[in-house]
């Protein structure tokens, strides 16, 4: 009888993060690869799933298209409520027998809270906030860069880029953060411009680090921006609690999260609690509550 594998994956912008367990729920194994949001590339998000698997599969001597082993997944994945790159996401050939699909706030919310009833806000290359109280979803924000996703760290990145523009055209005076924005291109402007004509949401994010050394040096501009960025992440915890029937517990996911914490208001901070599992165990979650809900 074929052994049946069970995969999580969270596919978000930056990156991709990718588990195999077995049937008892031992993790096999857990890769990283590239960006798997696909609202802006579905081609690319299964490349970075696939490429992620292979890495696991390999050092375990198994074959994905072994006829011994039965496929299953739950993916949480970036840009799946556009109906568009959801459907041609599934449409897209591949061979797992059970492939459940949800976004990646959703699956970060499982994990955070091992599947029970809690809140979530994501701050990484975008920032979205999510909660699961009794059945019931919320999402607030993560509608996408440049129009959403503030104080994630795409929108860290633009302003970083913005600032340095006006401080080269003598709008606003020299500063550290604009300074080491622009030595990243080795002061050549005709390259920093070309680069921000063609950069998208995951590019910009690249530069968040930038903003995050400027804040732990104490530069003010940089100060005031992770300021601005964490008032926009309290606007996501206000709208949370507004369609809750109670105080539900809130962890924080994402790259940028750790650092914008200390910035947030009293009223969130006191709301925080440690995540319990990670988003790609939360996409397990997922597939195994499907599979039980099937049989």
């Amino acid at each position: 009888m074929a052994e049946s594998l069970f995969i999580g994956v969270d596919g978000g912008a930056s990156k991709c993060v990718v588990r195999v367990e077995d049937k008892s729920g031992k993790l096999l194994g857990r890769e990283i690869s590239g960006p798997a949001n696909i609202r802006l590339s579905v081609t690319k998000a299964w490349e970075s799933i696939y490429s992620a698997l292979e890495k696991i599969l390999k050092p375990l001597d198994i074959r994905f298209d072994d006829d011994n082993f039965r496929w299953h997944a739950g993916m949480g994945l970036a840009g799946c409520e556009i109906s568009s790159a959801y459907e041609s996401f599934l449409s897209h050939d591949h061979a797992f027998e059970t492939l459940v699909i949800s976004s990646d706030a959703h699956t970060a919310c499982l994990g955070a809270h091992a599947g029970k009833d809690g809140a979530i806000i994501i701050i990484g290359t975008g920032a979205v906030g999510f909660q699961v109280e009794a059945g019931v979803t919320t999402k607030i924000g993560g509608w996408g860069f440049p129009y959403d996703d503030e104080g994630g760290g795409a929108w860290l990145g633009f302003h970083a880029v913005k600032l340095t523009l006006k401080m080269l055209d003598g709008r606003l005076p020299p500063s550290d953060l604009a300074r080491y924005v622009y030595a990243k291109f080795e002061g050549d402007f005709e390259r920093f411009i070309s680069w921000v004509n063609h950069a998208n949401s995951t590019a910009f994010a690249e530069l968040a680090p930038l903003v995050i050394q400027q804040v732990q040096a104490d530069d003010p501009i940089a100060l005031a921006l992770m300021q601005e960025a964490a008032s926009a992440i309290n606007c996501i915890g206000d709208a949370l609690r507004a369609e809750s029937s109670q105080l539900l517990p809130c962890s924080l996911v994402g790259g940028i999260a750790p650092f914008i914490q200390p910035f947030l208001s009293e009223k969130l901070r006191t709301q925080l609690v440690p995540c319990q599992l990670t988003p790609d165990a939360g996409a397990a979650l997922l597939l195994r509550d499907y599979l039980r809900a099937q049989s």
